[in-house]
């Protein structure tokens, strides 16, 4: 029997991830979430401005809302925190919101989507090199 399925080996990645443009860590220690360090974004919901805190853990979808109410159903235009340009939109999710798409510190690209509620994710990869790095810092806890 395998230690991992193929769907438990992906519940158990930790991602870290940086901004496409300004390649500064996304990462925040201060405000965890699934009680690892979260992915921080900058929020608009309405004429509000807040940050959304991710949880690391790809297919967790927990996250945390500052400043900004959680609203379900709504797009979330997102942004990095440090530079505060808008995160790259690569195509129409299937609940036709845009899939924006943020750096992965080991190389590639999380893409999500900013529809809030909905839990459409891919991980990218244009080095296979890059995907191997990822798998191969997992640890005995499965996480990397």
């Amino acid at each position: 029997m395998e230690r991992y399925g193929r769907q438990n080996m992906a519940d158990r990645i930790k991602i870290q991830a940086k901004c496409p443009a300004c390649n500064k860590s996304l990462m925040d220690d201060q405000n965890p979430v699934d009680n690892l360090e979260s992915i921080k974004l900058l929020v608009k919901i309405g004429r509000k401005i807040g940050n959304l805190y991710l949880s690391q853990i790809y297919g967790s979808y927990n996250k945390r809302f500052e400043n900004v109410d959680n609203i379900q159903g709504v797009i979330i235009e997102c942004s990095c925190p440090h530079c505060h340009v808008p995160f790259p939109m690569y195509y129409q999710c299937e609940c036709e919101a845009p899939v924006i798409g943020l750096g992965l510190k080991v190389g590639g690209v999380i893409k999500v989507c900013s529809r809030n509620g909905c839990k459409k994710h891919w991980l990218e990869f244009e080095d296979a090199d890059h995907a191997f790095r990822l798998f191969q810092t997992l640890d005995e806890t499965g996480l990397l």
